[in-house]
Protein backbone atom coordinates (compact mmCIF):
# COMPACT_ATOMS: atom_id res chain seq x y z
CA UNK A 1 0.00 0.00 0.00
CA UNK A 2 1.34 3.40 -1.04
CA UNK A 3 0.90 6.54 0.77
CA UNK A 4 -1.42 7.73 -1.74
CA UNK A 5 -3.87 4.88 -1.38
CA UNK A 6 -5.21 6.65 1.31
CA UNK A 7 -6.98 9.05 -0.20
CA UNK A 8 -9.81 9.51 -2.48
CA UNK A 9 -8.86 13.29 -3.36
CA UNK A 10 -5.45 14.71 -4.32
CA UNK A 11 -5.48 18.23 -5.07
CA UNK A 12 -2.87 19.73 -6.70
CA UNK A 13 -1.10 23.70 -6.64
CA UNK A 14 -0.08 24.34 -10.69
CA UNK A 15 2.60 26.07 -10.85
CA UNK A 16 5.95 24.77 -8.89
CA UNK A 17 4.08 21.74 -8.57
CA UNK A 18 3.78 20.22 -11.95
CA UNK A 19 3.78 23.03 -14.54
CA UNK A 20 6.99 24.32 -14.76
CA UNK A 21 8.70 27.47 -16.90
CA UNK A 22 6.27 29.74 -15.68
CA UNK A 23 6.14 33.38 -14.12
CA UNK A 24 9.07 34.81 -16.76
CA UNK A 25 8.53 38.27 -15.40
CA UNK A 26 12.65 38.61 -15.06
CA UNK A 27 14.37 41.98 -16.57
CA UNK A 28 15.32 40.03 -19.47
CA UNK A 29 12.36 39.38 -21.37
CA UNK A 30 11.45 41.06 -24.34
CA UNK A 31 7.72 41.67 -23.62
CA UNK A 32 7.35 43.97 -26.54
CA UNK A 33 8.04 40.87 -28.65
CA UNK A 34 5.96 39.02 -26.98
CA UNK A 35 3.20 41.30 -27.70
CA UNK A 36 3.72 41.47 -31.42
CA UNK A 37 3.88 37.13 -31.29
CA UNK A 38 0.55 37.47 -29.69
CA UNK A 39 -1.07 39.66 -32.52
CA UNK A 40 -1.52 42.82 -30.90
CA UNK A 41 -0.02 46.16 -32.70
CA UNK A 42 -1.66 49.20 -30.91
CA UNK A 43 1.19 50.07 -28.67
CA UNK A 44 4.50 50.94 -29.56
CA UNK A 45 7.37 49.29 -27.53
CA UNK A 46 7.45 52.83 -25.06
CA UNK A 47 3.93 52.75 -24.69
CA UNK A 48 3.35 49.32 -23.73
CA UNK A 49 6.40 49.64 -20.95
CA UNK A 50 4.80 52.76 -19.30
CA UNK A 51 1.84 50.63 -18.82
CA UNK A 52 3.05 47.16 -18.52
CA UNK A 53 5.98 48.04 -15.96
CA UNK A 54 4.14 49.53 -13.34
CA UNK A 55 1.09 47.30 -13.13
CA UNK A 56 3.52 44.88 -13.22
CA UNK A 57 5.20 46.08 -9.98
CA UNK A 58 1.40 46.93 -8.74
CA UNK A 59 0.58 43.48 -8.91
CA UNK A 60 3.37 41.85 -7.19
CA UNK A 61 3.38 44.46 -4.51
CA UNK A 62 -0.19 43.15 -3.75
CA UNK A 63 0.39 39.92 -4.21
CA UNK A 64 2.90 40.05 -1.17
CA UNK A 65 0.50 41.96 1.27
CA UNK A 66 -1.55 39.54 3.87
CA UNK A 67 -4.24 42.36 3.79
CA UNK A 68 -4.70 42.03 0.17
CA UNK A 69 -5.41 37.75 -0.06
CA UNK A 70 -9.00 38.19 0.31
CA UNK A 71 -9.14 41.52 -2.04
CA UNK A 72 -6.68 40.83 -5.13
CA UNK A 73 -7.69 42.69 -8.06
CA UNK A 74 -8.31 41.23 -11.59
CA UNK A 75 -5.67 42.11 -14.51
CA UNK A 76 -7.75 44.13 -15.81
CA UNK A 77 -8.43 46.50 -13.16
CA UNK A 78 -4.57 47.02 -12.32
CA UNK A 79 -4.20 47.23 -15.77
CA UNK A 80 -6.76 50.49 -15.97
CA UNK A 81 -5.26 52.07 -12.99
CA UNK A 82 -2.15 52.36 -14.76
CA UNK A 83 -3.66 54.08 -17.58
CA UNK A 84 -4.31 51.23 -20.27
CA UNK A 85 -7.18 51.54 -22.50
CA UNK A 86 -10.36 49.70 -22.87
CA UNK A 87 -8.91 48.78 -26.07
CA UNK A 88 -5.65 47.31 -24.62
CA UNK A 89 -6.73 45.33 -21.40
CA UNK A 90 -7.36 42.41 -23.73
CA UNK A 91 -4.20 42.22 -25.16
CA UNK A 92 -2.20 43.08 -22.13
CA UNK A 93 -3.85 40.26 -20.05
CA UNK A 94 -3.33 37.63 -22.83
CA UNK A 95 0.44 39.39 -22.58
CA UNK A 96 0.87 38.28 -19.02
CA UNK A 97 -0.81 35.17 -19.72
CA UNK A 98 1.84 34.26 -22.68
CA UNK A 99 4.67 34.97 -19.81
CA UNK A 100 3.11 33.58 -16.71
CA UNK A 101 1.92 30.03 -17.97
CA UNK A 102 4.78 26.93 -17.92
CA UNK A 103 4.32 23.75 -19.43
CA UNK A 104 3.63 20.37 -17.91
CA UNK A 105 6.89 17.34 -18.07
CA UNK A 106 5.82 14.42 -19.52
CA UNK A 107 6.89 12.85 -16.34
CA UNK A 108 4.21 14.92 -14.52
CA UNK A 109 1.47 14.75 -17.29
CA UNK A 110 2.03 10.72 -16.65
CA UNK A 111 1.64 11.14 -13.19
CA UNK A 112 -1.46 12.83 -13.43
CA UNK A 113 -3.09 10.61 -16.47
CA UNK A 114 -2.56 7.26 -14.31
CA UNK A 115 -3.45 8.93 -11.06
CA UNK A 116 -6.77 9.93 -11.90
CA UNK A 117 -7.97 6.41 -13.43
CA UNK A 118 -7.37 5.63 -8.89
CA UNK A 119 -8.66 9.37 -7.62
CA UNK A 120 -10.32 12.60 -7.91
CA UNK A 121 -7.82 15.43 -8.78
CA UNK A 122 -8.56 18.99 -8.46
CA UNK A 123 -6.07 21.63 -8.90
CA UNK A 124 -6.41 24.87 -6.30
CA UNK A 125 -4.00 27.75 -7.73
CA UNK A 126 -2.96 31.15 -6.98
CA UNK A 127 -2.82 32.50 -11.32
CA UNK A 128 -3.41 36.24 -12.22
CA UNK A 129 -4.10 35.43 -15.83
CA UNK A 130 -7.73 34.34 -15.88
CA UNK A 131 -7.80 30.70 -17.32
CA UNK A 132 -10.12 31.87 -20.30
CA UNK A 133 -6.70 33.60 -21.64
CA UNK A 134 -4.87 30.73 -21.50
CA UNK A 135 -6.28 27.19 -20.82
CA UNK A 136 -8.08 25.98 -23.66
CA UNK A 137 -4.63 26.85 -25.83
CA UNK A 138 -1.59 26.08 -23.79
CA UNK A 139 0.80 23.48 -24.58
CA UNK A 140 -0.43 21.02 -22.08
CA UNK A 141 -3.96 21.82 -22.27
CA UNK A 142 -4.74 17.83 -22.61
CA UNK A 143 -3.44 17.51 -19.25
CA UNK A 144 -5.92 19.30 -17.04
CA UNK A 145 -8.80 17.02 -18.95
CA UNK A 146 -7.77 15.06 -16.13
CA UNK A 147 -8.91 17.27 -13.21
CA UNK A 148 -12.32 17.13 -11.61
CA UNK A 149 -12.54 20.06 -10.57
CA UNK A 150 -10.10 23.67 -11.38
CA UNK A 151 -9.48 26.63 -8.50
CA UNK A 152 -7.98 29.51 -10.07
CA UNK A 153 -7.45 32.77 -7.64
CA UNK A 154 -8.02 34.47 -10.98
CA UNK A 155 -11.98 33.74 -11.13
CA UNK A 156 -12.20 35.82 -7.82
CA UNK A 157 -10.83 37.99 -5.35
CA UNK A 158 -8.68 35.96 -2.57
CA UNK A 159 -5.42 33.90 -3.09
CA UNK A 160 -3.84 31.33 -1.17
CA UNK A 161 -2.75 31.01 1.90
CA UNK A 162 -6.42 32.53 1.91
CA UNK A 163 -8.97 29.16 2.81
CA UNK A 164 -11.66 30.53 0.49
CA UNK A 165 -9.91 29.01 -3.07
CA UNK A 166 -9.00 25.46 -0.81
CA UNK A 167 -12.81 25.07 0.47
CA UNK A 168 -14.08 26.21 -2.97
CA UNK A 169 -12.22 22.56 -4.30
CA UNK A 170 -13.02 20.97 -1.20
CA UNK A 171 -17.18 21.45 -1.64
CA UNK A 172 -16.66 19.54 -4.98
CA UNK A 173 -16.52 16.75 -3.47
CA UNK A 174 -18.22 14.61 -0.73
CA UNK A 175 -17.50 15.34 3.19
CA UNK A 176 -16.31 11.95 3.71
CA UNK A 177 -13.40 12.30 1.07
CA UNK A 178 -9.92 11.54 2.03
CA UNK A 179 -8.01 14.58 0.66
CA UNK A 180 -4.15 14.98 0.50
CA UNK A 181 -3.23 18.34 -0.91
CA UNK A 182 0.10 19.08 -2.26
CA UNK A 183 2.10 22.08 -3.62
CA UNK A 184 6.02 23.35 -3.35
CA UNK A 185 4.75 26.68 -0.81
CA UNK A 186 4.55 25.99 2.46
CA UNK A 187 3.19 29.29 3.36
CA UNK A 188 0.63 29.39 0.67
CA UNK A 189 0.12 25.76 0.07
CA UNK A 190 0.77 23.53 3.22
CA UNK A 191 0.10 25.55 6.21
CA UNK A 192 -3.24 26.56 4.80
CA UNK A 193 -4.31 22.90 3.74
CA UNK A 194 -3.15 21.46 7.08
CA UNK A 195 -5.32 24.08 8.93
CA UNK A 196 -8.15 23.32 7.33
CA UNK A 197 -7.90 19.47 7.95
CA UNK A 198 -6.10 17.98 4.91
CA UNK A 199 -3.19 15.49 4.51
CA UNK A 200 -0.58 17.16 2.69
CA UNK A 201 2.78 16.24 0.60
CA UNK A 202 5.14 19.48 0.50
CA UNK A 203 7.45 19.47 -2.58
CA UNK A 204 10.83 20.80 -1.18
CA UNK A 205 14.44 19.87 -1.63
CA UNK A 206 15.35 16.68 -0.12
CA UNK A 207 16.17 17.09 3.77
CA UNK A 208 13.10 19.43 4.19
CA UNK A 209 10.78 19.21 7.14
CA UNK A 210 7.71 20.98 8.55
CA UNK A 211 5.24 20.05 11.20
CA UNK A 212 2.11 20.85 8.65
CA UNK A 213 4.03 18.58 5.89
CA UNK A 214 2.38 14.94 6.57
CA UNK A 215 5.02 14.05 3.33
CA UNK A 216 8.14 15.78 1.84
CA UNK A 217 9.13 14.31 -1.58
CA UNK A 218 11.35 16.54 -4.39
CA UNK A 219 9.10 15.88 -6.80
CA UNK A 220 5.46 15.45 -7.98
CA UNK A 221 5.98 11.98 -9.41
CA UNK A 222 7.74 10.74 -6.96
CA UNK A 223 4.88 10.83 -5.08
CA UNK A 224 3.71 7.37 -6.18
CA UNK A 225 6.55 5.67 -4.57
CA UNK A 226 6.20 6.83 -1.24
CA UNK A 227 5.24 4.26 1.36
CA UNK A 228 2.57 4.40 3.70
Amino acid sequence: MTFLDQFSVVLLDMNGTFMFGHDRFGPEQDYFATYQAIGASRLTRDQLMSLWLPSLAAILEIYDTPARFDDFPALSEVFRDHGAGKDDVADLEQLFAAHEIGDVPSTHAEFITATAKTHSLGVVSNICAHPSTWLETCASAGTFAAFKVLVFSSEGRSIKPSSVLFRRAMAAFPVESRVLFVGDSLERDIIPAKALGMSTTWIAPRGSSHPAADRVVTSLPELAQVAT
